[in-house]
């Protein structure tokens, strides 16, 4: 299983930032949801419990332990 960076967040802010142990200087990440996204986002953390900074997080680590996807041939 891949190593998954650590994270933080605060609640309400969609920035987080990892420990990169590659020595290289870490800036903040910020998301920008568009806005038709944005409320099905706060729904679905809702549901969930999470802020939806918490639960972008939670749905970028599945995917990444997921591992690479291939698109189907149409």
């Amino acid at each position: 299983m891949p190593d998954i960076p650590k994270h933080t967040s605060a609640p309400g802010d969609p920035r987080w930032s990892y420990d990169d142990p590659s020595g290289v200087p870490e800036t903040p990440l910020a998301v920008r949801v568009p806005e038709t996204l944005r409320g099905g986002v706060e729904r679905a953390a809702a549901r969930e419990g999470l802020s939806p900074g918490e639960w972008l997080i939670t749905l970028v680590t599945k995917g990444v332990l997921s591992g690479p996807t291939t698109p189907k041939a149409a």
